[in-house]
C-alpha cells in the first residue's frame, strides 16, 4: 500500500447525470444536496485508504460536463446566454465547478488533519486541462472544429444524436487525434494523453505526481 499510487475517481459524473436527466434543479437539488453527499463519500474513501496504509493518493475533480457532446445535444438551446465563450453549456459547467471546489476544500481539510507527513494527497484538475484544450486547441494539436464534436457518433451538430452514439455502425472522423471527445461522454486517446501529462508533470495536479510520488 505504501509504495502504490492510488487514483480515486473521477467520481460524481454519474450521480449528477441521473438527476440532470430527471430535470432536477441544479440550484435547488443537486448543488445543495447531492454535491455534499458525493464529496463526503470521496472523503471517506480517502480516509479509508490512509488507514490501510496508502501514502500517495490522487483525487481528481470532474471534467466539464457542459463540454461533452452528449449533454450539448440533450440540452441544445436557442438562447446564447445558455452557453459560455467556448460553446459549452454554462449551467452544467458551473455545477461541476462547484463540485470541484468542494473536492479541493475536502483535500485541503484532510491534508491539515493528517498527522502522517509521509502521506501525500494530490488534487488533479481535469477541468483545468479541459479548459486549456478547448480554448487553445491548435496549440495542442487539436482541430478547432473537433473541440466539442465527437469523433465516433451518429450525426447531429455534435455527432452524438442518440444516448449511446458510438457503436459498430457509427461513423468515424478521419483523425481521432484531432478531436477532444471520442464519443458523447469520453475523451480521445490524444486528449487523455494531454490530461495525463498535465497531472504527472503539472500544471494540472497540486502537487504534480512525479514531483512527489515515491512509488
Amino acid at each position: 500500500m505504501s509504495t502504490s499510487l492510488f487514483v480515486l475517481g473521477e467520481i460524481g459524473d454519474n450521480d449528477y447525470t441521473y438527476f440532470i436527466l430527471e430535470n432536477r434543479s441544479t440550484d435547488a437539488v443537486i448543488k445543495p444536496l447531492v454535491i455534499p453527499k458525493v464529496v463526503a463519500k470521496i472523503e471517506n474513501a480517502v480516509k479509508v485508504l490512509i488507514e490501510l496504509g496508502a501514502k500517495t493518493i490522487v483525487v481528481p475533480g470532474d471534467f466539464m460536463m457542459g463540454c461533452l457532446p452528449r449533454f450539448l445535444t440533450i440540452f441544445q438551446s436557442s438562447n446564447p446566454d445558455d452557453y459560455d465563450e467556448s460553446g459549452s453549456i454554462r449551467r452544467l459547467n458551473e455545477l461541476i465547478q462547484q463540485h470541484n471546489h468542494a473536492v479541493m476544500a475536502m483535500v485541503e481539510r484532510i491534508r491539515r488533519r493528517c498527522d502522517d507527513p509521509a502521506v501525500t494527497i494530490i488534487y488533479a484538475d481535469l477541468s483545468g486541462a479541459a479548459h486549456e484544450m478547448i480554448h487553445n486547441p491548435l496549440k495542442h494539436g487539436f482541430d478547432k472544429n473537433g473541440t466539442l464534436v465527437a469523433c465516433c457518433g451518429d450525426g447531429g451538430p455534435y455527432n452524438s444524436n442518440s444516448f449511446v452514439s458510438c457503436n459498430a455502425t457509427s461513423g468515424l472522423c478521419p483523425d481521432a487525434s484531432k478531436h477532444i471527445p471520442w464519443d458523447g461522454d469520453h475523451l480521445t486517446e490524444a486528449a487523455n494523453r494531454f490530461v495525463a501529462r498535465g497531472i504527472l508533470h503539472g500544471p494540472y495536479a497540486v502537487p504534480p505526481i512525479l514531483s512527489t510520488c515515491k512509488c
